[in-house]
């Protein structure tokens, strides 16, 4: 009898030292990821739909459109950006790209925190470790909806669990004292009541008592963080709403020890999940809980969002540490000609996606028109401005060496495709995405409009006596217009009102180099027969491409 109590006392002592030191192997591990992970190019990641889901319970629809959003390749730039340890962090992350849009103190706000944590290494990488902790479990996606009506989460039948639980405790002690059948017989369908209501229940709510797990962890980081006094600091909000949670925490302590023990699976822990079941605590612990947090969403929801506007500083210091070079950009309404506040001015800006960028510099006080042979980096460059003017206006960091601009919308009309569902034709769905532009230009706020081959879906001569005048129209409203195009017309057309720059190549003895660098003035070349040439097209092709038909080009004059 002794041995084999020794023998289990050993046995418990080794699963206890081993539990210790896997811990603690994993602590190490994770103090070497978070280390190594700061600065470094984020692995890439398939998207994930789940980030949206804050930004669709603000309901903030006055920032980036889809149509902005996908011809920017916005979830790629995304994925390069996240770098977070929580689902919090993506969540506020996606809803900053989003909305686009700072106030000048939430912007210095930001700032300090991304300046903080990006030069305060061992803070960073504490804080790191707490977050952690959290996790991107795919139910914590679903959290700020969960909260949003968690109201309805209550147990329906919440009363009738406690006065099942007055029966229970009466049962018992009328069997205790007088020890008839009767009220033992009392007593045990009392019991077989309970834990087949407890059985029900649980069932039911399974999904929701996942929720709530996620749920208290955001709590129970966020009051782990605000002993950190410079987190205090950083985050005054955050210790302010914690604290009006501890009975929350300690019935989530319950109920998380109890599904840990039955997860656990063994018949002891499934032995004390039907006791516990049959006095029904779980339940009016959950529903207590639920009560709480209902009375509290707003408070919580601002928890949530300082968690996530935590991870999302730290991953943006991260990004800026991992580009080539960066600037803060400086905001300012009052510059441009006269004031008018369209100007902005971009130094060695380069889009970070790009491995090995060529850096360009351009000030645009007015229209852009851009030509230049094809893959000469015209689209490419007019997407780099886009998206530095969306990071400039929503992490306050630009891929650049210097950047000025005042705050402005964004809109695009660049990857248009024919919706054969819709059933619409390429040119169909261009007009309709120019239009979209069109109905949102106004005079509170100055509009990036940027657009790449203009009215491509149509044929040559209407599409420049069209371009022309939308060109026209855009150059005397509140707008910025930054046009790529092939078609040198229109920069004779345009010279008075739209400043010309072009984007060009060299031609070898059999390939062609370009430089990516942007230049003054109209493309006075073409490269397509050449292109065609290099591919090894036959000579027969290519002669007639070289033909020059007096008949088209007049006809083409004439339209």
């Amino acid at each position: 009898m002794i041995t084999a109590l020794l023998v289990i006392l050993v046995l418990l002592i080794f699963m206890e030292v081993n539990r210790l030191l896997s811990r603690r192997s994993w602590k190490q591990r994770l103090k070497i990821y978070i280390h190594e992970k700061f600065g470094a190019v984020p692995k890439e990641k398939e998207w994930n739909d789940k980030v949206k889901e804050y930004w669709k319970l603000t309901g903030d629809d006055d920032g980036l459109d889809d149509i902005t959003w996908n011809d920017l390749s916005m979830n790629g730039m995304f994925n390069r950006i996240n770098n977070c340890d929580t689902s919090a962090g993506e969540e506020i992350l996606y809803w900053k790209l989003r909305r686009n849009d700072m106030e000048d103190e939430e912007r210095e706000i930001f700032e300090k925190r991304v300046s903080v944590f990006g030069r305060d290494e061992k803070l960073r990488e504490e804080t790191e470790n707490i977050l952690c902790n959290i996790g991107k479990e795919s139910a914590s996606y679903y959290i700020p909806s969960y909260m949003d009506g968690i109201g309805e989460y209550r147990l329906k039948y919440g009363w009738l669990c406690r006065v099942l639980q007055i029966l229970l405790v009466l049962s018992l002690i009328a069997a205790a004292a007088t020890r008839t059948s009767a009220a033992e017989f009392a007593c045990l369908a009392v019991c077989v009541v309970n834990l087949v209501l407890y059985m029900m229940t649980k069932m039911k709510y399974e999904v929701e008592l996942g929720l709530s797990d996620p749920a208290i962890q955001i709590l129970e980081a966020g009051k782990k963080l605000s002993e950190k006094e410079k987190i205090r600091e950083l985050f005054p909000v955050l210790s302010e709403e914690t604290a009006g949670f501890k009975k929350v925490l300690r019935g989530s302590r319950f109920l998380r020890t109890q599904r840990a023990n039955t997860a656990a699976g063994d018949v002891g822990a499934l032995l004390l999940d039907y006791l516990m079941g049959i006095t029904l605590w779980q339940l009016t612990v959950y529903d207590s809980m639920v009560r709480r947090l209902s009375e509290k969403a707003e408070e919580y929801l601002e928890v949530y969002r300082e968690i996530g506007e935590m991870d999302a500083a730290v991953s943006t210091a991260s990004f800026r540490q991992s580009l080539p070079w960066y600037c803060v950009p400086e905001f300012g309404e009052e510059n441009g000609p006269d004031g008018n506040g369209r100007n902005i001015f971009m130094e060695d800006v380069y889009h970070p996606l790009i491995d090995d960028p060529v850096e360009n510099t351009l000030e645009l006080n007015r229209g852009c028109l851009i030509t230049g042979s094809n893959a000469s980096g015209k689209s490419t460059f007019i997407k780099a401005v886009a998206v530095n003017v969306v990071l400039a206006q929503a992490f306050n960091t630009c891929a650049a060496g210097k950047m000025r601009m005042p705050h402005v919308q964004v809109l695009t009309s660049m990857a248009v495709r024919d919706d054969l569902m819709a059933g619409e034709s390429y040119f169909i769905r261009e007009i309709r995405y120019l239009k979209r532009i069109l109905d949102h230009l106004n005079d509170r706020k100055v509009t990036l409009c940027v657009i790449d081959e203009i009215l491509r879906g149509t044929n040559t001569g209407e599409r420049i006596r069209a371009s022309h005048a939308i060109l026209e129209y855009l150059a005397g409203k509140n707008c910025i217009p930054l046009i790529a195009s092939h078609d040198k017309e229109l920069t004779v057309l345009l010279d008075r009102l739209y400043d010309n720059y072009h984007f060009s190549e060299e031609m070898g003895e059999g390939d062609i180099s370009f430089s990516y660098k942007i230049m003054k003035g109209p493309a006075t070349s073409q490269n397509a027969v050449k292109l065609l040439k290099i591919a090894g097209f036959p000579e027969e092709i290519l002669e007639k491409c070289e033909e020059t038909d007096e008949t088209l080009e007049k006809s083409m004059i004439s339209c």
